[in-house]
């Protein structure tokens, strides 16, 4: 060790370095871990004063340069930390409707539209420190006068893109395919044995098949008066006859319009700033009103904005959906030319009820789905 780097330590550990002559011999010290090494290992058992002093110095040393540097990753660590939930913030929040919202919506409509009585209620969105959202919700189904829990899905966001959801189911349905297209040369498999055998007192899901294409506002005006509810429309979009197209798949929509944000009329809004970049928004607003069984034209342009919703948002609603590939603008363009024409409806009440379908001749089959006791309060 030279003399001038000897007194250079003495003046270092007397606090007589400037601020720049410190940080320097510190450097020095860092940089020479092998020269450390040999210090604390052999200098340590040498007798002399002044070399144990040395070794000393240089062990506070090399302490003090490790806690600096730890001190610094973790200050970069929360920096870091801090900035990304500001930008995953902004992200998810800028616009009206923000991100978080549309994203939501473009899953629940995926839902409504791909899987006959099934959509998705509760939960929520919530987004985290890097760059992500998660979307939670659950799954119900319309079984009688009752919404029903049938699972739950839960969706993860980085930015813009999304991974596939993960689903815990709690009903089992074997009625992958519970239509008959009205075209078919195959004959349904109708199920009107299984429901004549339920007893009295007992409520159920079925899926009927029409032997032709209907208007929304005929299927409406034929079950005007009859003792259940109409859940579900399945529509015909060009991919729904499983002998012409090899990935067929079935799109229709609810009962009760799957409203977005511009449908809603706003009647009252409040805002309260929490913080640089959160807000709380309440509102009070109202959708359009719905004849019970009418407003055909109304609930056709729904179906086909909320197609066009998913359009917008192609990837979300091929992530969200069973049947991968939606192809939503050719289903999009096929309705813009034969318009919207119903072949089945999913209908829920009294067993009985039900039943008495079977005398209809425009009707093709029937698929039974989910059975419960009398919960009737029509």
């Amino acid at each position: 060790m030279s003399d001038d780097f000897r007194k250079k330590l003495s003046d270092y550990a007397q606090g007589r370095l400037s601020a720049e002559e410190k940080a320097e011999i510190e450097r020095e010290i860092e940089k020479l871990e092998e020269y450390q090494r040999f210090l604390d290992e052999d200098l340590g058992s040498r007798e002399e004063p002044d070399t144990k002093k040395e070794a000393g110095i240089i062990t506070r040393a090399k302490w003090k340069a490790r806690i600096h540097n730890a001190l610094t990753a973790l200050a970069i660590i929360f920096a870091g930390t801090v900035f990304s939930g500001i930008v995953t913030t902004i992200f998810y929040t800028a616009g009206e409707p923000d991100r978080m919202s549309v994203y939501r919506d473009v899953v629940q409509s995926t839902i409504a539209v791909t899987e006959p009585n099934l959509m998705v209620r509760g939960g929520g969105t919530g987004v985290n420190s890097f760059f992500g959202m998660d979307l939670k919700g659950q799954l119900r189904k319309e079984i009688g006068s009752e919404s029903v829990d049938a699972g739950e899905i839960q969706m993860s966001f980085f930015f813009n893109q999304v991974r596939y959801p993960e689903r815990r189911m709690l009903l089992d349905s074997d009625n992958t395919w519970p239509f008959r297209y009205p075209t078919s040369s195959h004959p349904m498999d109708s199920e009107w044995g299984k429901l004549d055998k339920l007893p009295e007192g007992t409520v159920a899901e079925s899926f009927l098949s029409f032997k032709q294409f209907f208007s929304t506002g005929e299927v409406l005006k034929k079950f005007a008066d009859k003792n259940m509810n109409p859940v579900w429309f399945v529509v015909d979009t060009g991919f729904d006859d499983p002998e012409a197209h090899r990935s067929a798949s079935i799109i229709g929509f609810p009962y009760q319009p799957l409203w977005h944000a511009g449908d809603w009329t706003v009647t009252n809004q409040t805002y309260k700033k929490i913080g640089l970049f959160n807000k709380v928004v309440a509102s009070s607003a109202s959708a359009p009103t719905v004849e019970a069984y009418g407003s055909a034209d109304l609930r056709n342009e729904n179906f086909i904005k909320t197609l066009e919703l998913l359009r917008n948002y192609e990837e979300i609603a091929n992530r969200a959906a069973l049947a991968g590939d939606l192809r939503i603008a050719e289903r999009i363009d096929y309705l813009n030319k034969h318009g919207v024409r119903i072949y089945g409806i999913v209908v829920t009440g009294p067993s009985k009820e039900i039943l008495k379908l079977r005398e209809e001749d425009w009707i093709a089959g029937m698929r039974l789905g989910e059975v419960r006791l009398w919960n009737w309060e029509q």
